[in-house]
């Protein structure tokens, strides 16, 4: 352990949390396509979804998410029952206390103090890219996203993780995602498996199938708790063109 005091006397915990119910992740996303329906119906004052920056959509999405569909119930099982609050790049630790400012861009916080987990770890933790002609699927959505999962950056915790892809020019999971996971970046993203529909619910022009992949993690947990189990990242991409 690198830093002092780190994980001191804390009441135990469970390596890795248990998992989170398919069908919180599931309704998540939903969520999210219901966020963007939203925004593409009445956006706000001289916001453009089709040239929007990642920080000017994802600060929409956290207000529409943490402010709108927690509370009315709009999508069925998106609420406090199960989701304690959605934050936007709330300071989180890596997994040895390194690196204790970390930034994800969406953690949704979830509601199981019946079990034995670190609260502050206990989230869905989710990161939004752009994938377009400025941002590569493999250096902005990989090399800057699902790699800080792979190497215990955000959800170090977690068996799960999220990537959000704010996509234009008809860029597709099987098209532009699959290719580069099963490329030269194989290996640094932790032998990903090939993308997997898992749903298929709210698919249309506008939002694709959610998708996942797992990925092998090589750190080792804090306090001898052993070697850190896979990851499985879902993958809910959403036009933005």
């Amino acid at each position: 352990m690198n830093v002092p005091g780190f994980f001191t006397a804390l009441p135990k915990h469970r390596l890795p949390h248990p998992p989170v119910p398919l069908r919180v992740i599931l309704t998540l996303h939903l969520a999210l396509i219901k966020a963007f329906e939203l925004l593409r119906k009445n956006p706000p004052s001289k916001f453009v979804l089709s040239t929007a920056d990642e920080d000017g959509i994802t600060r929409q999405l956290y207000t529409i998410l943490e402010d709108r569909l927690l509370k009315t119930k709009e999508v069925e099982g998106f609420d406090r029952r199960r989701i304690r609050n959605v934050e936007r790049a709330p300071e989180v630790t890596n997994y040895d206390g390194t690196h204790p400012a970390k930034k994800p861009d969406l953690v949704l916080s979830l509601k199981r103090e019946h079990l034995a987990v670190q609260s502050s770890q206990d989230a869905i933790f989710a990161e939004c890219k752009p994938v377009d002609g400025d941002h590569a699927v493999g250096e902005c959505y990989c090399g800057l996203g699902i790699s800080r999962f792979v190497r215990g950056e955000y959800a170090w915790a977690m068996q799960e993780g999220m990537m959000v892809a704010y996509a234009r020019g008809g860029r597709s999971i099987p098209n532009d995602l699959a290719p580069v996971l099963a490329g030269s970046r194989h290996k640094d993203l932790g032998s990903p498996s090939v993308p997997a529909v898992v749903s298929r619910s709210g698919v249309s022009s506008n939002a694709e199938a959610l998708h996942s992949t797992l990925h092998h993690r090589s750190f080792a947990w804090p306090s001898g708790q052993g070697h850190a189990c896979p990851i499985r990242v879902f993958h809910s991409w959403h036009n933005c063109s």
